[in-house]
């Protein structure tokens, strides 16, 4: 008979977004076990870019510095028509963001990194450890593991988070349908030295005869290529440096001198999801749920959003500083962005793999034009995942702003001082403990006793701290322990849309805006935090 083992949550999947799903649950007190199927890190990666709205997550954990580190940086993509001239450029250099570039690293560093991060959360990989099967019993999930010699193990945890890949074991079990086809194409990829070398500022696209030809710099002053390869090909098909020599011949493009390959594989694309993202106290996130083009370089980055968007959520359920409820919106606020990355891919894949037909002309005549009228500043915007956010979400308080950083949507950039140590600081600094922060911006010298009630509820789950305009003096009603910041230019007040008026921002350990209002609208954040994350109201407070 096995072992039974109890567990808060099982994260199934070793990879970016396991590792830092796993991380961030046991660094808010989660116990949690990490399993992965293979017995050694991945040797090649298909995955390369970290785009500026990850970089911010990882800015978030501390981790931007490694990455930046071990990395090479684009300022966009370069794409050119059938004559090799420009058709369309997309710069990332005028983004708000402070990592306004393509960050190209290996998914093989990206992992070496997020595993040094969980293991200093207290998470190690459990590695040739498979999963087989698992039933929902009321409040648990009991799954069944099978080492490499044979021997099993029975689990019962709290939730299981199915993180392994586009062949999830864990969707299978839960028995949710992976919805989608592939493109009928076969593509390959090469890591090789280019003499003499395109601009490595910028990642670089041509059309060709058989489909678009891509080349990205990496660290080390190594090239990959992506190509698509001839009608008929199939993706299993080896892969030799004398094809890639010969495709860039045939297109014009034999100056580019190929050598020295340090990986070659082939490989087809699908575009598929799940109806849904989570089943009882089972999720999915990363590719066990999604699946789509590499265009744009999206795939992984999503992948760790999901991670992002729910271990703080988990966490808070399991310590019991939020009903369960709260977990119906990962799904309700992922789906839609699954959805709308999707359709751009699959927007961008069928335009830029056409070889005849309407897109053939839009791509060679309309682009270059719509490029210079905004459009390459929007699809940035996109493409960087700076514009994603939850507006409609049940756990966001849609208010009545209409200037700065709304409810669901990213906190921006913000700089700001140290009240006590004068010490500059941003945005990172917000979420030193983890939870909810709850940012006061006090004016006219009104009190704020009404609303501390309000929050000295759910202390576990709400951080309180303040931002006071320059030469403004630490407010009398700070608390010891609490975060005072200063506002030196106004900047964080204009981020904010805030006037001179006692205001608050709430802001989910995510980085997204949960709310926003006046520090004198107590019965509201009372009645919306109750909804939210469970309790009763109380009280009679000023409205």
């Amino acid at each position: 008979m096995s072992e039974i083992t109890k567990v808060d949550v099982l994260v199934v999947g070793a990879g970016p977004t396991g590792l830092l799903l796993a991380s961030e649950l046991a660094r808010r007190g989660v116990g949690v076990r990490l399993i992965e199927k293979r017995t050694f890190p991945a040797e090649h990666s298909r995955a390369l870019a970290v785009l500026p709205r990850t970089m911010e997550m990882m800015d978030q954990l501390g981790l931007a510095n490694a990455f930046i580190n071990s990395s090479h940086q684009a300022k966009g993509i370069c794409f050119y028509g059938r004559d090799r001239r420009e058709a369309f450029r997309s710069s990332l250099s005028d983004l708000p963001s402070e990592f306004p570039f393509f960050l190209l690293l290996p998914q093989t560093e990206t992992e070496m990194i997020l595993r040094d991060h969980a293991r200093k959360a207290g998470v190690e990989i459990e590695r040739g450890m498979s999963f087989l099967r698992m039933v929902q019993k009321g409040q648990r999930v009991l799954a069944t593991l099978e080492r490499m010699d044979g021997t099993t193990e029975e689990i019962d945890a709290s939730y299981v988070v199915g993180c392994d890949g586009s062949r999830s074991a864990v969707r299978q079990a839960a028995g949710l349908e992976f919805n989608g086809g592939g493109y009928g194409q076969s593509w390959l990829l090469a890591d090789v030295v280019l003499d003499p070398a395109l601009d490595p500022n910028w990642l670089h696209g041509f059309t060709s005869i058989d489909g678009p030809i891509f080349f990205f710099p990496l660290p080390n002053h190594i090239w990959r290529i992506v190509l698509m390869r001839k009608r008929g090909e199939i993706a299993t098909t080896e892969v030799s440096m004398n094809e890639i020599v010969e495709t860039l011949n045939k297109n014009h493009l034999g100056h580019l001198r190929a050598r020295d390959p340090s990986w070659l594989a082939g490989f087809g694309i699908q575009h598929r999801r799940t109806v849904h993202i989570r089943m009882g106290r089972v999720f999915l996130c990363g590719d066990a749920a999604h699946v789509h083009s590499p265009a744009g370089g999206q795939g992984m980055n999503m992948g760790l959003g999901d991670a992002f968007n729910l271990g703080w959520k988990l966490a808070h359920v399991i310590h019991g500083n939020s009903r369960e409820e709260i977990l119906d919106s990962y799904e309700a606020e992922r789906m839609p962005v699954i959805d709308g990355v999707m359709r751009m891919t699959d927007q961008i894949t069928k335009l830029i793999t056409a070889t005849d037909g309407p897109r053939v002309w839009i791509r060679e005549w309309i682009l270059p034009i719509v490029s210079k009228m905004g459009f390459a500043a929007k699809m940035a915007m996109r493409l960087s995942q700076l514009s994603l956010g939850y507006p409609h979400s049940s756990i966001v308080l849609p208010g009545r702003v209409t200037a700065g950083a709304k409810p669901g949507e990213r906190l921006p950039p913000l700089s700001f001082l140290d009240l006590a140590t004068k010490r500059a600081s941003r945005t990172p600094d917000l979420f030193g403990k983890g939870k909810i922060v709850f940012l006061v911006m006090p004016d006219l010298g009104i009190g704020s006793e009404g609303m501390r009630e309000v929050m000295d509820r759910r202390p576990d789950l709400i951080d309180w701290q303040w931002m006071i305009n320059k030469g403004a003096g630490k407010p009398a009603e700070a608390r010891s322990g609490e975060l005072v910041w200063v506002d030196e230019d106004g900047k964080v007040r204009e981020e904010l849309g805030v006037e001179d008026h006692p205001s608050f921002a709430m802001l989910r350990p995510d980085g997204i805006v949960m709310a926003r209002g006046e520090l004198c609208e107590t019965q509201l954040m009372q009645v919306f935090l109750c909804r939210v994350f469970g309790g009763s109201v109380t009280g009679r407070f000023p409205s």
